[in-house]
């Protein structure tokens, strides 16, 4: 089957190939997520090997047990779940992780001068910070929600709990990292 064929399949579709022993559909997949997914799990870890480590996981998971999706979620809820868990199984052997990599922020306007790329970077670092001072379960349901846009109910279906905690995690996160920029001079943004 050619790519372009491939990739009119949906994750559904494509997931039952990969059932069927489908290596090429596996593919198609992984190249669909594999990048949003790597992000979430640095968000979450603050650890380059070790995002790039679950997220091999988190498809070698699904290679080996596609014939278990129940289609209770969406394929691509489902490969986000199995993502969180493995991170925060991670988390959990790692209380001590780091918080953040300098390296890891956004690249400043290359038009802008000295003083505006300065402060840009400031901003980014305390927006990191401001994420960070987040607990990993708030940050989670904030990174799904806002960078990933899930609907509430689907992250309901990857972080396993009902949807009113979900609401109240993002409801909370989101005051708490409005508290945190604001006491940090950043009540702008």
């Amino acid at each position: 089957m050619k790519d372009e064929a491939l990739q009119a399949l949906s994750d559904l579709e494509l997931l039952q190939r990969i059932i069927e022993g489908g290596e090429a559909a596996f593919e198609e997949l992984y190249q669909r997520y594999n990048v949003p997914l790597f992000n979430y799990l640095l968000r979450l870890t603050h650890d380059n090997i070790a995002a790039e480590e679950l997220l091999q996981d988190a498809f070698l998971v699904l290679w080996q047990e596609a014939c278990s999706f129940r289609g209770e979620a969406s394929v691509k809820t489902w490969l986000f779940r199995i993502a969180h868990h493995r991170a925060v199984s991670w988390l959990r052997r790692r209380p001590e992780h780091s918080h953040g990599d300098p390296e890891q922020l956004p690249l400043a306007d290359a038009t802008a001068g000295p003083e505006d790329q300065a402060i840009e970077a400031w901003k980014s670092r305390e927006v990191l910070a401001a994420l960070d001072s987040l607990s990993s379960k708030h940050r989670a349901v904030l990174e799904l929600a806002v960078f990933y846009e899930l609907p509430y109910g689907e992250i309901a279906e990857v972080i396993q709990c009902p949807v009113g905690t979900v609401k109240s995690r993002v409801s909370y996160a989101r005051r708490s990292l409005l508290q945190y920029l604001k006491n940090h001079g950043l009540s702008e943004l």
